[in-house]
């Protein structure tokens, strides 16, 4: 075996595992922006519970506040 075959097996050797590492990175990008995009999913599902969470405490204050009647007038109601 000459020198020259064996940096040339070295070489193959050494971008075989370049490419290898370069792809487990890859790998882990996508995990992560599969990661931050749930992460975003789940915020915005919890920025609509606190919006119908606010909205059901605000019925009950003014129900409350009118001694356990609901509103006489109802703005969804059809006339």
């Amino acid at each position: 075996m000459t020198i020259a075959s064996i940096i040339s097996i070295l070489n193959s050797i050494a971008s075989a595992i370049v490419g290898f590492l370069n792809w487990l990175h890859d790998r882990k990008l996508v995990q992560a922006g599969i990661a931050q995009q749930k992460l975003e999913d789940l915020k915005g599902q919890i920025h609509d519970t606190q919006i119908a969470i606010a909205a059901r405490e605000a019925v009950r204050a003014d129900i409350i506040a009118n001694g356990g009647k609901l509103p006489e007038h109802d703005p969804f109601l059809r006339d």
